[in-house]
């Protein structure tokens, strides 16, 4: 069994932070350090799949947890899909002033992906990552292509009532 826990103060609200982390990431640093991001659904239900993804140099290991509990932003996630016998997280957020304190605790049960010493010693040296800004770009990317979507309907509706 393997474990790594990660407590961090993030300068949002919670509200916002929470909505942020439903968007992947556009880019993540790239390094000879592992990090480890996830992405939260759009809903916190139980049932719902959150996506986690380890970056090791060029490598990636990516896996999913289903939200097997939800209650006053504290999530227990519970292995979906990936390269463990077993894998268990959660997530806790917590309005602090202006700020969130996050606390992160994963427990990894038998690596299939290659030698469990391998992936534990990987996981001594991780770092959990938000990339807030990384997400928050992403967002206005998606809303900038969302509205260029919509112009452009528009503008093809428009067109085609006044055509003949």
């Amino acid at each position: 069994m393997v474990q790594f826990s990660q407590t961090s103060w993030q300068e949002y609200s919670l509200a916002n932070l929470l909505e942020t982390l439903s968007c992947a990431p556009m880019k993540v640093a790239v390094g000879t350090t592992p990090v480890i991001y996830y992405t939260l659904p759009e809903t916190l239900e139980k049932g719902d799949v959150v996506k986690y993804t380890m970056m090791v140099g060029f490598k990636k290991i990516t896996w999913t947890g289903l939200i097997s509990a939800f209650s006053d932003n504290k999530l227990t996630i519970r292995l979906g899909n990936g390269p463990f016998r077993g894998f268990t997280a959660k997530h806790e957020f917590v309005a602090d002033g202006s700020l969130t304190r996050c606390f992160d605790s994963f427990e990894f049960q038998g690596f299939i992906g290659g030698p469990e010493e391998v992936f534990s010693s990987l996981i001594n040296k991780a770092n959990l990552v938000y990339a807030v800004a990384s997400r928050k770009e992403a967002i206005s990317i998606k809303a900038a292509i969302v509205a260029k979507k919509q112009t452009q309907s528009f503008s093809a509706l428009n067109q085609s009532s006044t055509a003949g």
